[in-house]
C-alpha cells in the first residue's frame, strides 16, 4: 500500500521502495539522503502499513524535539490523505519527565534529576496520591476525574497533537501529561521518543512494557543517525569531579557520618581521601599540559591504587567499600523521596562511579583526568571508546532503519555501531538543482590552533572577512565557529560593533527556550546576523527554509580537538579497522561541515552560499564536491545572488 501523501520528488520512491525491501527481507538499513530530501515521510509511509499489516509496532527515535515535531506533523499528513487506509492508526510523541512533567517544571529543584530520580521521586508521590496523603496534584486529578481522562484521550486520539500541545492541554486541566501519554502508547502503532528511550536498559523496558510487546516485534527508526555513536559513548561513560566529591561531603554533615571497613575509618575521611588522591592526579598528569590540552590518560588501577594506599586497605576491599557507600546512599535517597524532594544521593553516586571505574573493560574505554577549569572542579572520567558496546540493544529488533543526511563513510557507521555485515547501506544524491547551492573557501586563513596563537593577523583576516560578508548583504546569514571559544575571542575583540546589522549570540549555558526564541526572531527579520557553534544545537537540527536562511559562513575546519581522549578514539579505531584518522577526525569533521552547510537548502526552491574561511577546506572535496576557491568572497556571493 502506498501512504505517500505528496507528489514525490527526485528519488523519493526509491527511497520509499529501499525501505521496503528491508523491511520484507528482515535487514537492517543504513540509508543517507541529502538535508531536505524528506527522509521522514519516505521512512513512514513505508514501515507503517508494514508495521500495521504484520503486527508490529514502530518506534521512532529521534535527537531533538524539533525532530519529533517533524514526525508528527508528517503522520497527521498522511492520516489526512489516507482518512480510510489509515483508520485506527494512532502515533504518540513521548518526551521525557523532565519535558512532561508538570510537577517538575513548576519546581526548578527538580529541572536537573536525572531519568532514574524523577522515577523514583513520581513513583513515591503516585503511592501517596493513591493513599489520599496529598502527592502529586496533577496524578491526584488523573485518578479522581476519571472523565477527564477519557476526553483527554480522545482529544489526542482525534487531533494526533505534537508534544508541546498535549502538555498544554494537560496543564490547563491540571492532569499529567506524562500519565496521559503513557496509557495511550499501548494503543499506538508508533511511538516517537528521544534516544534515551531505546538505549537506556531501565527506560527502554518500561517502553516495551507500555506497548505490549518485546524487541523482535518493534520496527526501529533512527533519526539524524549521524549523532548516534557519540550519543552512545557518552551514555556509557561516566565521571567522577571535584564538585561532586564536596557534595559527598555536604551529604555527610547533613545526614551524619558512619564507620565502615569495620571503623578503619569514616565516609566522610574516605570522600576527603578521594579529593586528596584526585587533586595529586590533577598536579601529575596535567600540571605540564598546555591551555589546550586539558585532559591526560591514566594508567590501569590509577586512583584507586592511590586511594587505598591512602586509606592503608587493600584494594581487595574495594567491593566492602563500594557496598557501604551505595547503602549509606540509598538510606539518604529514600529519605529525600519521603519528604518530596529530588532522590539523589551524592555517595549512592560515588558508590557506583567507583565499581564501574573498577570493573570496566580496558578493551572498551580508557580513564581520564580532566580539567577545564583550571584545577577549580578537575574530574576523572571513565570514556567508552566503542559505541557498539551500548548500541548491542540493536540486534534484538525486528530491524533498524538509520537515516542521515550526513552519514557517509557508510561502512564507518555500520562498522562503529557493530551492525551486521549484511546491513544495507544506500546513500541518494540531493534531489536540489546544483545551481541552487555554491560552496566556496577562502585560501589565506585557517583556524590551525599553531598559526592562530602565533599570527595575530590571522584573527584580523578572518574577522575582516566577516564583517565585510555581514555588512554587504541584507540577508539572512548564520556564522558558524568551531567552538564557543573562538566565537568568544571574536567577541571579545567587539566584532558585533563592526558589523551593521542586528547579530543574536548563541550562548553556551542557554536553555533551550531562550535559544528558540533568538532563533524565532533571527528567522522573523530580515538581514539579521545569528553567530552560533559548528555540531551544536541550531547546525544540526533547525530548519531554515527559503530567506529565513540565504548565507552560511564556515569560520575554520571543525576538527576534533587533539585531546587525549581524541588520540585515545584514533588508536582504538585504528587497532580495530585500521582507519583511526579517516574514522575518528575526518569523517566526523565532513559530516559537522555538511550539516552547518545544509542549513541553507531545504526546498526545490532554496537558495543559498556557503563560505568556508579556511584554506584547508579542500581536504573535504570528497565530501562537498562543488567546492571553489574565492579571491573575492563578497564579489562572489553577490553575483551568485545575481545568477
Amino acid at each position: 500500500m502506498d501512504l505517500f501523501p505528496y507528489k514525490y520528488r527526485p528519488y523519493q520512491k526509491e527511497i520509499v521502495e529501499s525501505i521496503r525491501n528491508c523491511l520484507e527481507k528482515r535487514k537492517h538499513l543504513v540509508l543517507e539522503s541529502g538535508t531536505g530530501s524528506g527522509k521522514t515521510i519516505c521512512a513512514l509511509s513505508a514501515v507503517l502499513p508494514f508495521a500495521r499489516d504484520n503486527e508490529k509496532k514502530i518506534v521512532y527515535a529521534t535527537r531533538t524535539n524539533a525532530q519529533q515535531r517533524q514526525v508528527i506533523l508528517e503522520f497527521r499528513a498522511i492520516k489526512k490523505s489516507f482518512p480510510t487506509e489509515t483508520q485506527g492508526m494512532l502515533a504518540v510523541a513521548l518526551q521525557g519527565r523532565s519535558h512532561m512533567c508538570l510537577l517538575v517544571r513548576n519546581n526548578p529543584s527538580l529541572e536537573k534529576g536525572s531519568a532514574d530520580e524523577l522515577a523514583r521521586l513520581c513513583a513515591q508521590e503516585k503511592k501517596k496520591a493513591r493513599r489520599n496523603e496529598d502527592g502529586c496534584e496533577f496524578f491526584r486529578n488523573c485518578i479522581r476525574n476519571i472523565e477527564e481522562i477519557d476526553k483527554a484521550i480522545e482529544w489526542i486520539k482525534e487531533n494526533l497533537p505534537l508534544a508541546e500541545e498535549v502538555l498544554k492541554y494537560c496543564e490547563e486541566r491540571k492532569i499529567c501529561p506524562y500519565e496521559i501519554s503513557r496509557n495511550l502508547v499501548g494503543d499506538a502503532l508508533m511511538v516517537v521518543v528521544p534516544y534515551i528511550y531505546v538505549f537506556d536498559s531501565t527506560l527502554r523496558n518500561l517502553l516495551l512494557d507500555w506497548l505490549g510487546v518485546s524487541e523482535e516485534d518493534v520496527i526501529l527508526i533512527i533519526d539524524e543517525a549521524h549523532n548516534l555513536p557519540d550519543y552512545l559513548r557518552d551514555l556509557m561513560s561516566t565521571y567522577l569531579s571535584m564538585y561532586a566529591l564536596n557534595n559527598c561531603l555536604n551529604e555527610v554533615e547533613n545526614h551524619g557520618d558512619i564507620s565502615i571497613l569495620q571503623g578503619k575509618l569514616s565516609i566522610y575521611e574516605f570522600v576527603e581521601k578521594a579529593k586528596t588522591t584526585l587533586e595529586e592526579l590533577r598536579k601529575e598528569f596535567l600540571g605540564e599540559l598546555n591551555d589546550e590540552e586539558k585532559d591526560a590518560l591514566l594508567p590501569p588501577g590509577s586512583f584507586i591504587e592511590e586511594l587505598f594506599e591512602k586509606i592503608d586497605v587493600d584494594t581487595k576491599e574495594i567491593d566492602l567499600v563500594i557496598d557501604a557507600l551505595i547503602a549509606y546512599g540509598e538510606q539518604v535517597k529514600r529519605l529525600k523521596e519521603s519528604e518530596g524532594k529530588l532522590p539523589r544521593s551524592y555517595i549512592y553516586r560515588l558508590g557506583e562511579f567507583l565499581s564501574v571505574w573498577n570493573t570496566a573493560h580496558e578493551d572498551f574505554y580508557i580513564r581520564l583526568i580532566v580539567d577545564q577549569t583550571n584545577g577549580k572542579n578537575p574530574r576523572l572520567e571513565l570514556y567508552c571508546l566503542d559505541p557498539s558496546v551500548g548500541g548491542e540493544i540493536i540486534h534484538r529488533f525486528y530491524t533498524s532503519i538509520h537515516m542521515s543526511g550526513t552519514l557517509s563513510p557508510l561502512d564507518e557507521y555500520k562498522d562503529s555501531l557493530g551492525l551486521p555485515e549484511d546491513t544495507d547501506l544506500i546513500s541518494f544524491p540531493s534531489p536540489f538543482q546544483r545551481k541552487n547551492r555554491k560552496v566556496i573557501y577562502v585560501g589565506n586563513v585557517t583556524t590551525k590552533y599553531d598559526e592562530l596563537k602565533q599570527k595575530h593577523q590571522l584573527m584580523d583576516r578572518i574577522e575582516s572577512y566577516i564583517c565585510s560578508i555581514c555588512n554587504s548583504f541584507k540577508r539572512n546569514t548564520i556564522v558558524f565557529f568551531p567552538s564557543f571559544e573562538l566565537m568568544n575571542a571574536f567577541l571579545d575583540r567587539k566584532i558585533t560593533e563592526k558589523i551593521s546589522r542586528k547579530v543574536y549570540v548563541e550562548k553556551r549555558e542557554m536553555k533551550q527556550s531562550e535559544l528558540m526564541d533568538i532563533v524565532r526572531d533571527f528567522k522573523s527579520s530580515k538581514g539579521s546576523i545569528l553567530f552560533s557553534v559548528i555540531g551544536g544545537r541550531i547546525s544540526e537540527g533547525m530548519d531554515f527554509p527559503a530567506e529565513e536562511l540565504e548565507i552560511a559562513i564556515v569560520v575554520g575546519i571543525p576538527y576534533p580537538k587533539p585531546t587525549a581522549r581524541q588520540r585515545g578514539l584514533q588508536r582504538y579505531y585504528q587497532k580495530k579497522f585500521g582507519k583511526g584518522w579517516e574514522y575518528t577526525v575526518k569523517a566526523p569533521t565532513a559530516r559537522k561541515l555538511l550539516q552547518a552547510i545544509g542549513r541553507l537548502i531545504r526546498s526545490e526552491t532554496d537558495r543559498g552560499i556557503a563560505i568556508i574561511l579556511d584554506r584547508r577546506a579542500p581536504r573535504f572535496r570528497g565530501y562537498i564536491r562543488d567546492l571553489t576557491l574565492t579571491r573575492n568572497p563578497v564579489h562572489d556571493i553577490e553575483k551568485f545572488f545575481l545568477s
